[in-house]
């Protein structure tokens, strides 16, 4: 292993360019490879061209880029709602499809959310009940995504890849609001091929980037990597624009073989940032 692999992320990119575009700079720019995040305005797993996935398949080949491919954020394996699980079934096996032919090692997911607690809110304001105990319905949610993980894990393992599932404690009736929740669920499908992606900046405005890490160290094979200041909120900063400490996680990074995904928000000037981002993360890497 010559060193941490840092990758870029379309996500990041797409304000200014395409997929295809994002994944040349990062070949050109020397990054180990790109995670390519669905999503209707960049890649859709249901309407992404077959031209398309070659070029980017014929990038990789030649350029010695690397593929990651991450589920786009509406999927809900948590959901009740049995147009959604179609609907989000058949995304997912064009997912598999999509990583499988870009020799993406995973398919990264959400945990999912609980749909019943939406229901029981209007404009956010909650409805004072007794017809419905909210336990009861974050429980049920989280059996169902229990067992929409294993069918979906199924499909990952039988295309010899991993599922991973990201730390999202930040998002409202997460179906895993805490990292020990998480490892809950993961530990309750009784695989040992689902495994973790954690999000750095998640971390930090949930329990803390140190304590996350800790629960979830055992099964994380893919590392989203964004800065943080302000309690309780996603912002995806560039690295050292925050002020998430790294330092427990330098050790654990600088031997790790799997991504390590600058997914940063800075839509004014992205390509900058994400440049920046590397040095940094190379830079505390260094000095650990």
């Amino acid at each position: 292993m010559s060193g941490p692999r840092i990758f870029t992320c379309n996500w990041t990119l797409f304000p200014i360019m395409d997929t295809v575009a994002a994944a040349r700079l990062s070949a050109r720019e020397g990054f180990a490879g790109i995670e390519l995040e669905c999503d209707p305005l960049g890649l859709w797993p249901t309407t992404v061209a077959a031209a398309t996935v070659a070029e980017l398949a014929a990038i990789g080949r030649a350029e010695g880029l690397a593929y990651t491919v991450h589920a786009p954020d509406d999927l809900n394996p948590a959901t009740a709602l049995p147009d959604q699980r179609t609907r989000d079934d058949e995304i997912f096996k064009r997912l598999v499809d999509l990583a499988r032919r870009l020799e993406s090692p995973v398919v990264g997911i959400h945990p999912g959310v609980v749909e019943g607690l939406f229901g029981l809110e209007r404009k956010g304001v909650p409805f004072a009940t007794e017809r419905f105990d909210r336990d009861r319905l974050a429980r049920d949610a989280r059996k169902r995504a229990v067992e929409t993980y294993v069918r979906w894990a199924d499909l990952t393992v039988e295309a010899g890849l991993f599922l991973t599932i990201e730390n999202e404690v930040h998002v409202h009736h997460s179906a895993a609001p805490t990292a020990e929740i998480l490892a809950d669920l993961i530990e309750a499908t009784g695989r040992d091929d689902i495994k973790v992606n954690l999000d750095t900046g998640h971390a930090f405005i949930g329990a803390g980037l140190a304590e996350e890490f800790a629960v979830l160290r055992d099964r994380i094979v893919h590392i989203h990597l964004n800065d943080g200041r302000t309690p309780g909120v996603s912002e995806h900063l560039p690295l050292g624009a925050g002020v998430a400490d790294f330092a427990p996680l330098t050790s654990f990074m600088n031997d790790f073989e799997g991504a390590l995904v600058l997914e940063i928000y800075a839509p004014d000037r992205p390509v900058e940032a994400t440049l920046e981002s590397r040095d940094h993360l190379k830079g505390i890497l260094a000095a650990a």
